[in-house]
């Protein structure tokens, strides 16, 4: 590939990720300087696939957009050595915008896309996958068993998480379930989080089965107040989400030194959040509630400066407590 197409192309992903704004690529910087760049081609990657899906156009508009950005996508990264950027066919019958130019980002970023996934040997499947994931979200808001919502959070948090452990690089086998069940902990944490945001939008991720048991029915879920039934439903799923969590913290072991702050770094950051859902349930029927300033200085400093991550314990104190409260669950049932 031309050396000067792939560093503007490296440019354009380190810009989108910069404009973002996420606290998730300011962990970028935990990572040596090739590692860290093509996390900036996953994360553009996956932010425009996001933007793709979430835009206000009509819904057959968008999806017609993801199927010809999952199908550039799948021609761009088959095949082995230099070749130009790929487009699908038809994109012309597309009507673009300003904000959504399909073929201007499929030339941005595309070439450090491929780069990265073949630098890094991420396999193409997770990178479609995080765009079946958006496709996904156009189709589907409800979920009538647990087993449905972990196949979306698996698209929309594991795949992604999976590509990124593909960079950090991993010691042989990889715990893949672990790898999964990490993934999903963060997206459940985030669906518990957003319950009133995602209330607003019509939206219910939390599945029937779940919310049924506690005497729940849909409209409950898409005006909630506080409400006990409410309350222990948050629980439970907290309770779900803190057991993969723990599944999810194996993954350490097999990580190689690069990619473990950055790991520990989003692991710790998520499993706060959550302990901030269960400190407080009902405070996410009102507000989206998210982690302190002081919280969120600790984290970050506990991980860019040297000696506190050197202290941080390995592995961290909250699965001690997890596995003391499912030591007492098991107790008091017996």
């Amino acid at each position: 590939m031309d050396p000067k197409l792939l560093a503007s192309s490296y440019a354009a992903v380190r810009r989108i990720s910069r404009r973002s704004g996420s606290s998730f690529y300011r962990s970028f910087w935990l990572l040596p300087r090739d590692k860290r760049d093509a996390m900036s081609a996953l994360y553009a990657f996956a932010r425009i696939t996001d933007d793709l899906g979430d835009c206000s156009e009509p819904l057959t508009l968008r999806r017609s957009w993801l199927q010809w950005w999952r199908q550039t996508t799948a021609m761009n990264l088959i095949g082995d050595g230099p070749q130009p950027i790929r487009l699908a066919d038809e994109v012309e019958k597309l009507s673009t915008n300003d904000s959504i130019d399909l073929v201007r980002y499929a030339n941005e970023i595309m070439p450090a896309l491929r780069h990265a996934a073949d630098r890094y040997q991420i396999p193409s499947r997770y990178l479609l996958e995080i765009v079946d994931g958006v496709m996904a979200d156009q189709e589907k808001n409800r979920f009538d068993t647990f087993e449905q919502l972990e196949h979306y959070c698996y698209l929309v948090a594991s795949a992604v998480g999976i590509a990124c452990l593909h960079i950090w690089g991993f010691r042989s086998p990889l715990p893949m379930q672990s790898a999964v069940d990490c993934g999903l902990a963060f997206q459940l944490t985030n669906i518990l989080r957003d319950v009133s945001e995602d209330a607003a939008r019509g939206r219910i991720y939390l599945p029937r089965q779940h919310y049924e048991q506690h005497g729940l029915e849909e409209d409950d879920l898409l005006s909630p107040r506080r409400d006990a039934r409410l309350r222990c439903l948050l629980l439970d799923e907290a309770e779900r989400a803190s057991e993969l969590f723990q599944s999810g913290w194996r993954v350490w072991d097999s990580l190689h030194e690069d990619g473990r702050p950055m790991f520990s770094m989003m692991w710790r950051t998520y499993r706060k959040l959550l302990q901030r859902i269960m400190d407080e349930p009902d405070a996410v029927v009102t507000r989206r509630v998210s982690l302190g300033m002081r919280d969120r200085i600790g984290i970050v400093s506990n991980h860019f400066v040297g000696p506190l991550y050197r202290r941080l314990p390995v592995p961290p104190l909250e699965l001690a407590v997890d596995d003391s409260v499912a030591l007492s669950n098991r107790d008091n049932s017996a």
